[in-house]
């Protein structure tokens, strides 16, 4: 699976997904002394930043199902601005937020994994804001991709 697949899955041809350019990723990861994993790379230069519609989060909550919703990717900029900001009011000083979920919480990379070269897979954190908590949700991006592009849309059944 991948990010196109959560594209076509998640997302509504109207609203298609931002652009990223290479200039602008490479500018974001000077200003945060990071390199980005290769996967998350590629996919956002590829494919861009889906905007999910709320379908996700109602097959989540509807199935009970042990995810957290993705509201919105960040862009680059906002990347930098979110991760600074929220390291300010308490989120770990390792964390890179890259996304949110509809509750303002913060899906990151560790940033003591974003050193050098960054080529191999990195895991994908989540900071819970509310409860100061961070626990790991996927094992790379694509992973992280992948389990939400497995949940199927809901569709309330006729009464």
């Amino acid at each position: 699976m991948s990010l196109s697949r959560f594209v076509e899955k998640w997302t509504i041809p109207t609203y298609p997904p931002e652009s990223v350019s290479e200039e602008d990723l490479g500018a974001a990861e000077q200003q945060l002394g990071v390199h980005f994993p290769e996967d998350y790379r590629q996919a956002v230069l590829d494919v861009g930043l889906p905007r999910p519609t709320i379908a996700l989060l109602d097959a989540i909550v509807e199935r009970e199902l042990d995810l957290h919703d993705l509201h919105d990717f960040y862009s680059p900029k906002e990347i930098v601005e979110e991760t600074l900001s929220w390291r300010e009011i308490g989120m770990p000083d390792r964390l890179v937020a890259i996304a949110s979920d509809g509750s303002g919480n913060k899906f990151c990379f560790n940033a003591d994994q974003l050193g050098g070269d960054s080529a191999g897979m990195r895991a994908i954190w989540f900071f819970d804001h509310d409860f100061g908590t961070v626990d790991e949700v996927a094992p790379s991006f694509h992973a992280w991709i992948d389990a939400l592009c497995v949940v199927e849309p809901w569709r309330e059944e006729p009464s």
